[in-house]
């Protein structure tokens, strides 16, 4: 696919650069990262990770499924090993930015539990804009890729939705780059719909040595992270979505994967999700559990009876 006429490409990190991005202060700007799981601020925002001088990270799972596929699989015998293992790896990650985080934060859900969470996240995510009073909020895109990055992209929404409902500032909402699918191909390292307003950084040769020694703490998704170029990043100001429609049409990258749930049953949770925090109105074209398996419907059940997620 051709880049946009108009999108901004530079070679590596200057000055000049990480202002474009992040605004006039640059890197000492205040930066939240919000993340689905430990990797995926390595993954879209590795090379910028050199430069940041005030920034935080939040991720919204503990990186740990509770069907413990990934978990066996990688040697660990509980769910809960598992979340700590890859809890050492990003605090390793981050032992090798010459900033350290300002503050870590590690919300107490499962990987691939978040779309049943999404008014509990999205709480948790508008409490850490509020301490931490960032400038700019870094997070995924909504694209179908994983249902984790998706809820994501609604948390951080959701949470400015209602700090701007409240009469408060908001920081910049950017994105940077997860990974979507094509015809049941994974696309990494681009937007699903690429618009003008990108950034495009080629990382120079120390930038990407530095982004693969990030990769290369992870060594739980060694094997997942061979799919991931290091030699460009891209962010732009984040979309309005909605998020009660699937973020394109066909088939969703997850729905090729036992990821939880179909797309149009995520949507479903998003509009319930924006009815209890009071954003929406909640309604959706459809009865929620058309699209949910038996296993699927059990669980969305429980979730509306104890608001806790159940995989």
């Amino acid at each position: 696919m051709p880049e946009p006429a108009s999108s901004v490409s530079r070679e590596g990190y200057s000055e000049e650069a990480i202002r474009e991005i992040l605004g006039p202060q640059g890197a000492s700007a205040p930066v939240l990262i919000i993340a689905a799981h430990m990797d995926d601020e390595a993954i879209g925002a590795g090379g910028l990770l050199k430069y940041l001088k005030n920034f935080s990270v939040l991720n919204v799972t503990d990186g740990a499924a509770r069907n413990m596929r990934a978990a066996r699989a990688r040697g660990y015998a509980t769910r809960e090993g598992y979340a700590l293992a890859r809890r050492a790896e990003l605090r390793e990650v981050l032992s090798m930015t010459p900033s350290q985080p300002m503050d870590l934060t590690t919300l107490d859900v499962a990987d691939l539990d978040a779309p049943f969470n999404l008014p509990g996240i999205t709480m948790s995510v508008k409490e850490a804009i509020a301490r931490r009073a960032p400038a700019i909020v870094i997070t995924h895109p909504y694209e179908g890729g994983h249902p984790d990055h998706d809820s994501a992209a609604f948390a951080v929404s959701a949470a400015l939705c209602l700090m701007r409902a409240e009469g408060k500032s908001v920081p910049k909402h950017l994105e940077f780059t997860s990974y979507h699918g094509d015809g049941g191909k994974i696309v990494t390292s681009r937007f699903l719909n690429p618009g003008p307003d990108e950034a495009r950084i080629e990382l120079s040769k120390e930038e990407r040595a530095f982004k693969e020694a990030l990769f290369s703490c992870y060594r739980t998704q060694k094997g997942a992270l061979r799919g991931f170029p290091i030699g460009s990043e891209r962010f732009r100001k984040a979309p309005q979505y909605d998020f009660c429609r699937p973020p394109h049409e066909g088939r969703l990258f997850y729905q090729y994967f036992d990821w939880g749930l179909p797309g149009r049953a995520w949507c479903a949770l998003a509009a319930r999700a924006a009815r209890e925090i009071g954003i929406g109105d909640g309604r959706f074209e459809t009865d929620y559990l058309e699209f949910f398996n038996p296993r699927a419907a059990y669980r969305y059940l429980r979730y509306l009876r104890t608001r806790t997620a159940f995989f």
